[in-house]
């Protein structure tokens, strides 16, 4: 009768040793479960935190800023990260130690939307300031075209200009026609002209001529120099020179006129020069003003 309250008791003893084991494994397995998770999370966090800061680290290389200023906070926020970066690869992460690393990254990410900011602001104002480079490279383009064909067509005028210039000088150019010349022995002192068609016994050239009407040629005195050739090419009659154009005429006689715009028929001699003595055949007689050729003649003698 004794023994069975004890064996009684002893079951308990193991039931009760029996559910606190396996509460114990229970404990156990749920405490492992629950430290593999924080591993797990720890591993993800970091390899989170890693991955976002290649990411950056790859922005930031991928950046490309001429502002001298913004270029050093880039370069500093660069290396904050490879540190960052380079501890994360490189320890074991403990949640003090992430809570720190987040903290840096967000920090990071701050600066790292201020430069991008201030890297946007200074793209929209250089993209303005390329808009107004390129205007202004147009407007100077096209200054420069107008210039060219301003330039082109004032030297057009100017020729245009100088063509009517020319056309003027023309038309206000006097000239002389119906040029008649007969060969001189004497003059009688009654003023009776002997003539004569022998060269040997001419003294002097009897040249008429008319002037020719011209309203818008200008009035009064006109220097009409005359030079005689020869059928040699020689100047007889030689009075001087006078320059007409860039050349130096040798001129057998100068008449001056007084010219009234309409038609003027008058005489001029030339006289032959001491012991000069024509020769037989073609004689060729010019007539210039104002370094222009006005007229022309031939005559011939025996």
């Amino acid at each position: 009768m004794i023994i069975k309250p004890q064996i009684y008791n002893l079951k308990l003893v193991i039931i009760a040793l029996t559910v606190l084991l396996c509460a114990l494994g229970l404990y156990s397995y749920i405490n492992y479960s629950s430290l593999n998770q924080y591993k797990n999370f720890l591993v993800d966090e970091n390899a989170l935190i890693e991955a976002e800061l290649n990411q950056l680290s790859t922005d930031y290389n991928a950046l490309k800023i001429d502002n001298q200023l913004l270029s050093d906070r880039l370069e500093k926020s660069k290396i904050r990260i490879i540190r960052i970066l380079d501890s994360v690869k490189h320890i074991t992460p403990d949640i003090k130690l992430l809570t720190h690393y987040k903290e840096q990254l967000h920090a990071i990410k701050r600066e790292n939307a201020k430069i991008l900011k201030l890297v946007a602001q200074l793209n929209k104002e250089n993209k303005l300031l390329q808009e107004e480079a390129r205007l202004a490279d147009q407007a100077l383009d096209e200054t420069i075209l107008l210039s060219k064909n301003l330039k082109q067509q004032n030297i057009n005028l100017s020729k245009l200009n100088t063509n009517y210039l020319n056309e003027i000088d023309k038309a206000k150019m006097i000239s002389v026609s119906d040029i008649f010349v007969e060969g001189v022995k004497r003059v009688t002192t009654s003023g009776n002209i002997k003539t004569t068609t022998t060269a040997k016994r001419i003294k002097m050239l009897n040249v008429c001529y008319t002037v020719l009407k011209n309203d818008i040629a200008t009035q009064g005195k006109k220097e009409l120099y005359f030079q005689v050739l020869d059928p040699k090419s020689n100047v007889i009659a030689y009075k001087g020179d006078v320059v007409i154009g860039d050349t130096s005429l040798m001129y057998s006689q100068l008449d001056v006129i007084n010219y009234t715009n309409n038609n003027l028929q008058t005489c001029v001699f030339i006289e032959l020069l001491e012991n000069e003595t024509l020769i037989k055949g073609e004689y060729y007689i010019t007539v210039y003003h104002d370094n222009q050729l006005i007229g022309s003649a031939t005559a011939t003698f025996n």
